[in-house]
């Protein structure tokens, strides 16, 4: 027994020694990275580039949009934009290894999350989706993420476990962004929810989390902006999505 224990504690250490190089993707919305004034589509300019990918039709969804110059210690970010249609306007961002600083292992990876948000309206008694965050899609139309974040006008905060939602109130103020960041385990089928560092979700409680497009091999990232169809409709703001890429213990003592 004593043979083994050495050779796992000499596995976890070769581990630690080979070269890593997982890498933070961050995106401000800043000017000087790429961004301008305008539909969020095609942003930015140079590198990988948000597409929109509307499950429902697209002449009906209502644009996101960019405010040059803020982001990172900004004061709107990315503004949502209201109008007459009746669906989500989606947009997905696929990032790549050179995003990532390595290829992503969706079977054993780790992907650590954060994003700032907030409500520029009162919430109400409406139950609209407002806003949707989605990580670890496949990028395809209408595809949903291994965690899934969901807003509503009445200011119910959902995360989606499998087919479970998961719900908590009285989370957000007006005008004061809060962050909100977790952790998605593909080796454990495990993930965590965090607002302004209290824990709200776990799928801990309920035994392993049913992972959606697990295979997908990428930690895609989705958001979403549900059109002013109703006066339900609340405008908000996204800013510094941080994505971290990690392997997962197991994973490193194999490569070992």
């Amino acid at each position: 027994m004593k043979t083994t224990k050495t050779s796992m504690m000499m596995a976890v250490m070769m581990a630690a020694a080979l070269p890593f190089t997982a890498q933070a993707l961050t995106i401000g919305f800043e000017e000087v990275e790429g961004y301008e004034a305008g539909n969020l589509a095609g942003q930015p300019s140079s590198g990988t580039q948000w597409v929109v990918t509307n499950p429902g039709v697209a002449a009906n969804a209502n644009p996101i949009n960019v405010a040059t110059g803020v982001g990172v210690g900004g004061s709107q970010g990315l503004v949502s934009s209201g109008g007459g249609g009746s669906d989500f306007s989606y947009y997905g961002f696929n990032t790549t290894d050179t995003d990532l600083g390595f290829t992503f292992d969706s079977a054993s990876s780790i992907l650590s999350y954060s994003f700032d948000w907030r409500t520029t309206q009162e919430f109400n008694a409406g139950t609209e989706f407002i806003f949707k965050f989605a990580i670890g899609s496949d990028g395809t139309t209408g595809g949903s993420g291994a965690a899934e974040l969901i807003v509503r006008s009445d200011g119910r905060f959902i995360a989606v476990d499998g087919g479970t939602n998961r719900a908590a109130l009285d989370l957000f103020t007006l005008n004061e962004y809060a962050t909100i960041s977790g952790q998605v385990n593909y080796a454990t089928n495990t993930y965590t929810v965090f607002v302004d560092n209290s824990q709200q979700f776990t799928s801990s409680n309920d035994g392993n989390l049913s992972f959606v497009n697990a295979d997908s091999d990428n930690a895609f990232i989705r958001i979403g902006n549900l059109s002013g169809r109703s006066d339900n409709y609340l405008s908000w703001n996204v800013d510094d999505i941080s994505v971290i890429p990690e392997p997962s213990t197991f994973a490193l003592v194999g490569i070992a």
